[in-house]
């Protein structure tokens, strides 16, 4: 089903911002289809051995597109309720657009509950189920459906963007002393017949995974969207810098899923809905901004520096590196600046180091609304800035920062290049 814009024209919105004229020639359209599956499928997003196969719908699956367009210069970001984008996905759907002319982001909101079976490989298969031919066409299908909607309601719009510090939501899983990125951000698309926002914030969407394993379901990101959708006419969530970032998960075995659900998304939806109101134009044409380059052999090494040599390390990394043989290499860091809003995004779980050092950047070219998303346009594992491998975590918080490290595919210093060409895309840029 394809949903696109409906009859609340800015329901919830002041009023007078309907009678405001939208000058300028920037267009925006939107639309979103659900791709929840019929029957029980693989979900992504934890080892196993076996395909962890759902047995409940707890909400449903979708795929969003907002589609821009100034001038010559045209963007669709699509996002799918996914744990992941890979490369085979991301090039997927920018085949089937081609001749749209348009710059494609693909995204994926990082639920740990959602479809997988779409990524062909042995390690693969143990994260994300047994391989299905279907999947990838399935997936596909609703995004193009999905994005070629999008781009058919394209109208004039005014864009606003806004930002501001939402504590308590996330944490640091790495380092119980390391940096965290808080901050809640917002675009709005005001058209005359109706309003679009989209939010980001960085957290971890594995709260219906942990408490019910098998239900289908697009996590805290759906319910913020459904939430939101109450007042707008459309949402959309996009996951900000992933790498050593928790959510708000109580330790408490009694707290149900919806629960655990209604204390993350309700803040994030209320806060949201209150930054778009107040938050001011963002000015400025838009902009594509891309850079790519090669990288080397896989590298993935789970020790830290100082914790030495340890008799099972080589042997690891030797079948480690074996299993990610298959992963493209090459790395692409993409998106798209409109005045005081910048979106890049980064085909990993991107380290909060750098997406916090990528924020500062932009806002020192003068985005001062940036967001800096995971999970877009392919995947390359875990990425940190090279000082952050050199030192353990305290014990309670090593386990996680171990598997953070072997899911660096390319090496310690694929962060550091990363931040250098997200850097020097936003220096092209006004």
């Amino acid at each position: 089903m394809v949903q696109g814009n409906s009859d609340k024209a800015g329901q919830g919105i002041d009023a007078r911002e309907d009678r405001v004229r939208i000058e300028g020639t920037l267009t925006a359209g939107w639309a979103s289809v659900d791709f929840t599956p019929s029957e029980p499928v693989p979900l992504a997003g934890y080892g196993h051995w076996a395909d962890r196969m759902s047995s409940s719908v707890r909400d449903p699956l979708m795929v969003r597109s907002l589609a821009l367009k100034d001038g010559d210069v045209g963007v669709i970001l699509v996002a799918w309720d996914l744990l992941m984008v890979t490369e085979d996905l991301y090039q997927g759907l920018r085949s089937r657009l081609a001749d749209t002319g348009f710059h494609v982001l693909a995204h994926a909101t990082h639920t740990h509950s959602s479809m997988g079976g779409f990524w062909d490989g042995f390690l693969a298969a143990r994260f994300m189920g047994r391989y299905r031919p279907w999947a990838m066409r399935h997936l596909l299908d609703a995004a193009e459906r999905s994005a070629r909607s999008a781009i058919a309601s394209l109208a004039p719009a005014e864009a606003r963007a806004g930002s501001a510090l939402l504590p308590g939501m996330n944490g640091n899983r790495r380092d119980p002393a390391g940096p965290k990125d808080e901050e809640l951000t917002v675009l709005r698309l005001h058209r005359a017949d109706s309003d679009a926002v989209i939010v980001s914030y960085p957290a971890h969407p594995v709260i219906v995974a942990e408490r019910d394993h098998h239900a289908i379901s697009a996590d805290f990101p759906g319910e913020v969207v459904g939430q939101l959708q109450r007042d707008f006419d459309f949402a959309m969530y996009v996951q900000g810098s992933l790498g050593a970032v928790d959510v708000l998960f109580p330790d408490d075995k009694t707290l149900t899923s919806d629960r655990n659900i209604e204390l993350m998304a309700g803040p994030l939806a209320s806060s949201s809905a209150s930054l778009a109101r107040s938050c001011a134009p963002a000015g400025g044409r838009l902009q594509w901004l891309a850079e790519e380059w090669a990288l080397g052999r896989p590298d993935s090494r789970p020790l830290f520096d100082s914790e030495g040599w340890k008799p099972l390390d080589f042997p690891f990394r030797k079948v480690a590196n074996f299993l990610v043989r298959d992963v493209p290499p090459r790395a692409r860091v993409s998106g798209f600046r409109l005045g005081s809003f910048a979106l890049l995004g980064f085909q990993a779980d991107l380290g909060v180091s750098i997406g916090l050092s990528a924020k500062a950047h932009a806002r020192e070219r003068g985005a001062l609304h940036p967001v800096m998303a995971s999970q877009t346009n392919g995947y390359i594992g875990y990425l940190h800035l090279k000082g952050e491998y050199r030192v353990a975590p305290p014990a309670s918080h090593l386990e996680m920062a171990r598997y953070e490290n072997a899911m660096n595919f390319f090496g310690h210093d694929t962060g550091d290049r990363v931040l250098e060409a997200a850097c020097t895309a936003l220096d092209r840029s006004t």
